[in-house]
């Protein structure tokens, strides 16, 4: 199993564009062959900050997420990362 966490804060203002951006990107990595779940929630205590978690088979599905993310983002200009300039944590991390 492979996890991808990360922790994201917004600009102020942003969250109808930034929530339309997440949805697409759910109801997409839901799609990928091996992508056991994935889903977001906002933090309790800052409302421009968001958790997303998603999980993996193994690493042949992360490959082929990013591979298919990386095709999205060249036709479509880079939209889906506009929104999440602040990475504030990253982890990936191998289970099997």
């Amino acid at each position: 199993m492979i996890v991808s966490v990360a922790v994201l804060t917004i600009r102020k203002g942003s969250d109808k564009e930034f929530l339309d951006i997440l949805n697409d990107y759910v109801t997409r990595e839901k799609k990928v062959t091996g992508c056991v779940r994935v889903y977001y929630k906002r933090a309790m205590n800052n409302d421009d900050t968001y958790l997303i978690y998603t999980e993996y088979d193994n690493r042949k599905a992360l490959e082929e997420s990013e591979r298919l993310s990386a095709a999205t983002q060249k036709a479509e200009g880079n939209i889906e990362f506009k929104m999440r300039p602040y990475l504030l944590k990253g982890f990936y991390g191998d289970f099997e």
